[in-house]
């Protein structure tokens, strides 16, 4: 009567991965973004929008196969809100392969150096220089269109939404490529960004 009993711990050990793998995609992006930005998420007054966390599921053909419909790949995409701000919110996304698994989404970005007039905040854009490039897991103020497999952010400097940066990044290959970035640095009630990538064409 003993001996069966030593075979419970070997079948709780088999069953566990099994359990982890049924998960929702959402489920497993959640555990993925405490680990990312739990410590960094927040917002005003403990706010959080009707859908915290959203997700599409859609198919794409590599570039390496040769057209047929079995090469297409599913993949999932997760948004899952983080923080906001008087103006401003923020999400980090998130990507279920068939053979990479969850991965957080990083977003390629400019990083630039803005020149006012007489160093001054109020005066007028003078230059405005790309200096190299850099990355972020957070997006302000973001949207996911499926039709387009594109993700757009405008992130506002100010709350009249003069000066801001905005960019566009699209889905190629399995991952999320930029296609166009511009930045507004005048605070001067208008909007008159400057675009600093574009690939998009005509």
């Amino acid at each position: 009567m003993i001996r069966p009993l030593l075979w419970l711990p070997l079948i709780v050990v088999g069953v566990a991965p099994a359990v982890a793998q049924e998960a929702s995609p959402e489920k497993r992006a959640q555990k993925l973004h405490a680990i990312s930005f739990g410590e960094q998420c927040h917002s005003i007054a403990g706010y959080l929008p009707e859908d915290p966390i959203e997700s599409w599921t859609f198919s794409y053909l590599p570039s390496w196969s040769e057209g047929a419909e079995e090469d297409k790949e599913d993949v999932t995409l997760v948004r899952i809100f983080c923080s906001s701000g008087a103006y401003n919110e923020t999400h980090a996304y998130y990507l279920l392969r068939e053979y990479e698994g969850m991965t957080s989404v990083g977003f390629a970005q400019p990083a630039f150096d803005v020149e006012y007039e007489n160093d001054d905040f109020d005066g007028a854009v003078e230059a405005i220089t790309t200096v190299g490039m850099s990355a972020t897991g957070l997006l302000v103020n973001s949207q996911f269109d499926l039709e387009t497999l594109s993700i757009d952010s405008f992130s506002k400097w100010r709350g009249l939404g003069d000066a801001s940066s905005s960019g566009q990044w699209v889905f190629r290959d399995g991952a999320f490529a930029l296609v166009h970035f511009a930045v507004d640095a005048s605070y001067d009630g208008e909007m008159n960004p400057e675009v600093l990538v574009d690939y998009l064409g005509d």
